[in-house]
């Protein structure tokens, strides 16, 4: 549990420090977001999906079924989004109207985000120290454009008022709180399979729907791609490392 509890205070940490980077310093968080995009993708491919069918292998399940389940989480966060419009709208889409009306609803599927980002955390860490690691560093890194986005919902390209500090303060806590859930709630073994292949699709969509088309329409630059790619190095080499 403390490590658990651990790499979640990580998470809530970088949530505050992209709040702070939306506030201070906004020139190049599309880097940071095509990094958090592939670290995600490193993890999914690397890590969660190697792991959630070893151990359905040596528990009779399917392979099938945890590809099902990846595909559910995805479009179940998919379809979420398309149903509630709970998607960050670009700095410069943040005067409109209808978003505008929305930006403090958007905050808090953000926060529902971070909950689950955090219970992620916390059920990784039912296997081993090694996998929640991992897991931990991709939500770390792109734990800091939900803080950035968190702010840009709530202000609405205004300048900042104390009571959205509220809002930040949630989304960072929103972590820890997920981690401890899934340490209390989550039975093992085979409901941590079918968490993490559903976490699986959700950290797909966080990273192809979300941080990659933000951090496009931010800046076209080919750096978006190559920032992306290092993400994907990054968590490919940290498997290789932290798992031997």
């Amino acid at each position: 549990m403390a490590v658990a509890l651990i790499f979640t205070s990580l998470a809530m940490c970088s949530t505050l420090a992209g709040g702070y980077l939306a506030i201070a310093a906004r020139r190049r968080i599309h880097l940071l977001m095509g990094v958090g995009a592939g670290v995600l993708l490193g993890a999914v491919f690397f890590d969660l999906l190697p792991e959630s069918l070893a151990i359905a292998g040596e528990h009779g399940w399917s392979f099938r079924i945890v590809l099902g389940l990846v595909v559910s989480g995805f479009l179940l966060f998919y379809l979420t989004e398309r149903l509630l419009v709970l998607h960050a709208c670009a700095e410069e889409d943040c005067t409109n109207q209808v978003h505008h009306r929305l930006g403090r609803f958007s905050a808090i599927g953000l926060i529902v985000h971070s909950i689950l980002d955090g219970a992620a955390i916390g059920a990784a860490s039912l296997i081993n120290w090694r996998t929640g690691l991992l897991v931990a560093l991709a939500v770390v890194v792109h734990d800091v454009s939900d803080g950035l986005n968190t702010i840009l919902l709530v202000t609405r390209g205004e300048p900042l008022q104390r009571g959205d500090i509220v809002f930040l303060a949630a989304d960072a806590l929103a972590p820890v709180a997920g981690g401890l859930l899934a340490l209390l709630i989550l039975p093992p073994p085979r409901a941590l399979v079918a968490f993490l292949a559903f976490a699986s699709g959700f950290f797909l969509y966080t990273a192809t729907s979300d941080l990659l088309p933000e951090a496009h329409r931010r800046s076209p630059s080919i750096m978006v791609a190559v920032a992306t790619v290092c993400g994907i190095v990054f968590i490919g080499v940290a498997v290789r490392l932290i798992g031997g």
